[in-house]
């Protein structure tokens, strides 16, 4: 009887360690995976931890750039605060170029965090810049997403279900698409009545036709827009 109860507390110690260790890895994992969502870098005495507020970045979805900032390093590190005031972001869309200057906001209760409200509209990879000054120092410092920085924003549908919903960017293409084929009949049709009296109505035809296709494709867009 005494060797079964000593089985029992064995195997029950046995399933408690292999918990603990499953929970540690899981908890290795996700902490190793928040580490390359975003990257750090010494400036000078601050360290700045920089990257998606969300993680992972997906067009369409809210997002914002995420700036951490703190002096020394380890448990002496402390937050530097009050940065929203004396430094902006530059974001940049890097395949096309875009690029706009955003405020900076603290977020509250979190000391020497910092970050901006905004919606990516197009995947690929992003580019911030911190410009402005902390204290006597000036700061200009450029982060870009990357396989070692932080991710880039990827297209959204990659997470739609159970069918994907065209992108906002598809929708005007496809406005674009059905203005210029429009265009190009109209053309063709007052071309045609200056040729062969009695086309007029031809002509009409293609413009109402016109009118029709640019409307239904901005019906389309403002409803996808909407949703």
């Amino acid at each position: 009887m005494q060797r079964g109860s000593e089985r029992f507390q064995q195997r029950q110690f046995l399933s408690y360690r292999s918990l603990l260790t499953m929970l540690f890895l899981f908890l290795l994992f996700a902490l190793a995976g928040t580490a390359q969502a975003h990257e750090t870098r010494m400036v000078g005495p601050y360290r700045l931890v920089v990257g998606f507020a969300v993680e992972p970045a997906y067009e369409g979805q809210m997002n914002g750039v995420q700036l951490r900032v703190s002096e020394g390093e380890g448990e002496e590190a402390t937050p530097v605060e009050g940065l929203q005031e004396t430094v902006e972001v530059e974001v940049t869309h890097i395949p096309s170029g875009t690029s706009q200057v955003m405020p900076l906001r603290a977020v509250f209760g979190d000391p020497g965090h910092y970050r901006n409200d905004w919606i990516p509209s197009a995947p690929g990879d992003y580019r911030f810049r911190f410009t402005g000054t902390s204290g006597d120092m000036e700061i200009d410092e450029t982060f870009e997403s990357g396989p070692n920085t932080f991710n880039p924003v990827q297209a959204a549908d990659a997470i739609y279900f159970p069918e994907p919903v065209p992108a906002a960017r598809e929708l005007e293409g496809a406005v674009r698409g059905a203005q210029s084929a429009a265009d190009e009949a109209l053309g063709l049709a007052l071309g045609a009545e200056d040729e062969i009296g009695g086309a007029r109505t031809l002509a009409m035809i293609a413009v109402g036709l016109a009118v029709l296709a640019a409307i239904v494709a901005v019906v389309a867009l403002v409803s996808a827009r909407r949703s």
